[in-house]
């Protein structure tokens, strides 16, 4: 294709045609008519001979002929001789023609002319040869009429003065236009100047399509050489797509001379490859200075790029956020929905496109609001760029769904918060599964009744409680009178319905405060928060009255008594094993006494201190037999619910006994100075269990930084001088790196040796080891002891943690520890943590970190071997079996 097809037809005739129509319009032949008038005055007044009309018409008619077939025949584009010549026949045609006739000084204006439309055609170096070509005509004039060979029509004194104003005129007039044309010149280099940097290339194709004209951006970024404009047209450099499409738009560029015409065309590199140009193509055939189509071409192949990549990228993200397995969602920082995928669309039972102008309040549990939106405040602040947490939707149908929520803050180019993504995972299924695994690991699986291992931790509860608040805790160990003998009758399926229907009457006998669990067998145990003695004596008497009534199984009606043995924390127990042992022992009084009957325990003190020097004397053999070992409890992050820290707790493996826990031995031996040696053994074996643990993770491959441990010191070993040089040689003997070594210690502790301690905690410190007060709230802390203290962690006592979901009290009290940690800067964890609604709510309070039955019981490190999982799946793993 040629730029002959884009500006319509045309031929050779009708270029040189254009070329006459433009030659005649020429400065000098528009000059003729006026002297033809000023002649034709002049001959009337008689100054020259009386010369027929006609035949002046002619000459001066010749004269344009010969001027503009001068031009057409010997263009001015190359310069050089070939305008010389143009300007010689001019001058001497003009001269010879005028002074023939005798009035050519009249005309001496149109030399002037000659000049200029040479100077016009090769700028200020025209000007001296049109001077000299005007003088020299001028002078040929002169000496013709002076020899008689042109003579002239009018007097010689005259045509002398005329000849001199002639060439007067005619130099001035040329050097003027010579300051022009220099000027021009200097304007047109600057062009030249600004065309040669210039970034974008500029091309100039003829109406047949060839290139007459590149810009040197031509060769720079297209890769040519400079002879390019020898190899043919624009055309074949031109992608054939785009080449259809200029193609089209043909007609539009005709009608547009001298208008831009925008597009987007490709363009062949030297090496073969495309580039892509915003093109401007300007129809300049119709102008005599260019004739011709140009085009300036910004090269935008980066950008092109840039776009092809971010729409493949925009496709990429379109696909995978609809055809994502998971719901996705984006919202605006209020969180109104801009758009959804159908997986999210889903999981609440609203489809996708209904949802857009929904905010997220509208699918959200309203337990779930306050959070939300303090969420919501904090991303749009800019304060956190991402939050990965679970909440509870509601499905359009009514029902509860558990999702997992992480939400990311995309930013605009300022940095400002622009709008968030959510990624949303039903999780319904595995939190069922989780509560339910959760619940049967502390929950007897044939009455639903809370097991043994919940059931003496919610004692422990109490017991602290019950000492902070100045009440009684009351356990009674219940056993069902002529059980065994329903059981062997009816066989072991109605002895199970048996166990249900009394299970059922025995919790409609308690208070909702109350606890009712069963032991095993038909054991049951009940605890209990009372003012007095009598509560607990009417109380247990409430639970023998419900045991009278009948009970129905496989058609017929059994009577189950229960016995029911009390014990009170007014006796004196120092832990709930203590406690429960005592009721037992009651038990077996009430049984003796006959079914039915309730028994309270009276502390026999010989025979109790005759048990305690048993139990000290047994457990100096203890440490000597080995019989101590450590179980390991994790510490978890509530953002994710995995481990980021092991606490190793203590137990005795009794020969006779089986294991006891710490409430049954530990007093002893703080009593007999044991604590130390057993405190040694203890913080020894947990560094080298450790440490064994991190060589196998490392081994594995897997990250070690969650496996710090925590070791419980005594008073007793705080109180002792030497107790830093013993954590250093600890330290040094098992290898373990002192940063991984939380040591805890209770803050009554702290507060009965008050300023004495601060060296030796500041000695702990400056060995790396990490300290942090256990049990904290149930002392009388003295907060400028607290802040001279190198701690840096809080542990919220169990206590308050229990009825956090519950009791606006404790959730007050944990909401101050957190407060009072973030003001000094301290970490916070929460213990006794055995449900998900404690963990949500402490999440909601701003503590973060916790350890407590629903994460997973202590376990001994043979069931954690190889080593300990972040996961927590070894734990659950054995609640599981446990269950």
């Amino acid at each position: 294709m040629s730029w002959r097809e884009l500006s319509g037809p045309q031929d050779a005739s009708e270029g040189f045609a254009s070329r006459l129509r433009t030659q005649l319009c020429d400065p000098v032949n528009l000059s003729v008519p006026p002297v033809i008038v000023a002649f034709c005055l002049i001959r009337s007044w008689g100054l020259i001979a009386r010369l027929p009309y006609w035949g002046i018409a002619v000459l001066v008619l010749t004269a344009m002929v010969v001027n503009s077939l001068s031009a057409v025949l010997l263009p001015d584009a190359t310069g050089g001789r070939r305008l010389q010549v143009r300007v010689a026949v001019k001058m001497v045609v003009i001269a010879v023609v005028i002074y023939g006739i005798g009035w050519g000084p009249i005309l001496a204006i149109g030399f002037v002319f000659g000049a200029v439309d040479a100077m016009r055609s090769a700028g200020s170096a025209a000007a001296k040869p049109a001077i000299v070509w005007t003088l020299a005509c001028i002078a040929v004039g002169q000496a013709a009429i002076a020899v008689g060979a042109a003579p002239t029509l009018i007097h010689q004194p005259l045509v002398d003065s005329l000849a001199v104003l002639d060439a007067l005129g005619a130099v001035v007039t040329i050097k003027v236009l010579e300051w022009f044309a220099v000027a021009r010149e200097a304007s047109e280099g600057r062009f030249e100047a600004l065309v040669h940097e210039a970034s974008d290339i500029i091309v100039v194709a003829d109406p047949a399509g060839r290139l007459s004209y590149v810009s040197p951006a031509f060769a720079r970024i297209l890769g040519f050489p400079a002879d390019r404009l020898a190899i043919g047209s624009a055309a074949e450099m031109m992608h054939p797509d785009d080449l259809v499409n200029l193609r089209a738009r043909a007609g539009e560029l005709a009608q547009t001379a001298g208008q831009g015409l925008r597009t987007e065309l490709r363009l062949r590199h030297a090496d073969g490859s495309w580039h892509w140009f915003e093109a401007t193509v300007t129809n300049h055939l119709a102008n005599p200075k260019v004739r011709g189509i140009v085009g300036n071409l910004h090269d935008i192949t980066d950008r092109k790029h840039a776009e092809e990549s971010l729409r493949e990228a925009h496709e990429r993200f379109h696909s995978a956020f609809e055809n994502a397995p998971i719901g996705m969602a984006l919202t605006d920082l209020s969180g109104v929905f801009m758009r959804t995928n159908r997986a999210f669309g889903e999981i609440v039972g609203i489809d996708q496109h209904d949802l857009e102008g929904m905010t997220i309040r509208d699918v959200v549990h309203p337990d779930f609001l306050d959070t939300l939106d303090a969420e919501l405040q904090a991303m749009a602040s800019g304060e956190v760029g991402s939050i990965s947490t679970e909440k509870r939707y509601i499905h359009s149908d009514g029902h509860v769904v558990w999702v997992s929520v992480s939400v990311s803050c995309v930013k605009d180019t300022s940095g400002a918060p622009h709008y968030l993504i959510r990624q949303v995972e039903d999780i319904t299924e595995r939190h069922q599964m989780q509560e339910e695994i959760s619940h049967a690991a502390m929950h007897d699986l044939l009455t639903g009744l809370p097991n043994r291992l919940l059931f003496m931790d919610r004692l422990e509860l109490s017991l602290r409680r019950a000492d902070r608040e100045g009440h009684q805790v009351a356990l009674m160990f219940l056993d069902l009178d002529r059980f065994k003998l329903v059981n062997d009758s009816l066989g072991h399926d109605a002895g199970d319905r048996l166990l249900c229907l009394a299970a059922q009457q025995l919790r409609s006998a308690l208070r909702d405060s109350d606890t009712l669990a069963r032991f095993g067998g038909d054991e049951f145990t009940a605890l209990c928060e009372v003012r007095d003695r009598s509560e607990a004596l009417e109380i247990a008497g409430r639970l023998v009255g419900v045991m009278r009534r009948p009970m129905r199984v496989s058609g017929s009606e059994h009577y189950v008594s229960v016995s029911v043995g009390v014990a009170l924390s007014e006796d004196g127990c120092e832990s709930g094993a203590a406690l429960l042992r005592n009721a037992d022992v009651a038990m077996f009084q009430a049984k003796e006494a006959g079914p039915a009957h309730v028994a309270v325990y009276r502390p026999a003190s010989e025979a109790n201190n005759l048990h305690r020097l048993r139990t000290s004397n047994e457990l100096h053999r203890a440490l000597e037999r080995s019989e101590m070992e450590l179980h390991y409890q994790p510490v978890v992050d509530l953002h994710d619910q995995r481990m980021v820290g092991l606490e190793a707790l203590v137990r005795w493996r009794h020969p006779t006994r089986g294991l006891l826990l710490p409430g049954e031995f530990i007093s002893l031996a703080e009593d007999s100075g044991l604590i130390v040696p057993l405190g040694r053994w203890v913080l020894e074996e947990a560094c080298r269990q450790v440490t064994g643990w991190h060589a196998a993770r490392s081994e594995a491959g897997a990250e070690g930084a969650r496996l710090n441990i925590a070791v419980n010191v005594s008073a007793r070993q705080m109180a002792d001088d030497s107790f830093p040089s013993t954590v250093a040689g600890v330290l040094d003997k098992t290898g373990l790196d002192p940063d991984k070594l939380w040591l805890e210690i209770t803050e009554s502790t702290l507060m009965s040796f008050g300023e004495s301690t601060v060296a030796r905690l500041r000695t702990l410190r400056d060995l790396g080891v990490h300290l942090e007060i256990d049990d904290f709230g149930t002392g009388y802390s003295s907060l400028s002891y607290l802040k001279q203290f190198p701690v840096e962690t809080l542990k919220i006592d169990r206590s308050f943690v229990d009825e956090i979901d519950h009791n606006s009290g404790d959730m007050a009290i944990v909401r101050a520890i957190i407060g009072l940690g973030d003001a000094l800067g301290l970490s916070v964890i929460a213990e006794g943590v055995e449900r998900h609604t404690q963990a949500d709510e402490l999440r909601a309070l701003g503590c973060f970190m916790a350890q407590g039955f629903l994460f997973g019981h202590p376990e001994p490190a043979r069931v954690l071997d190889p080593f300990p999982t972040d996961d927590l799946s070894v734990w659950q793993l054995q609640a599981q079996h446990t269950a």
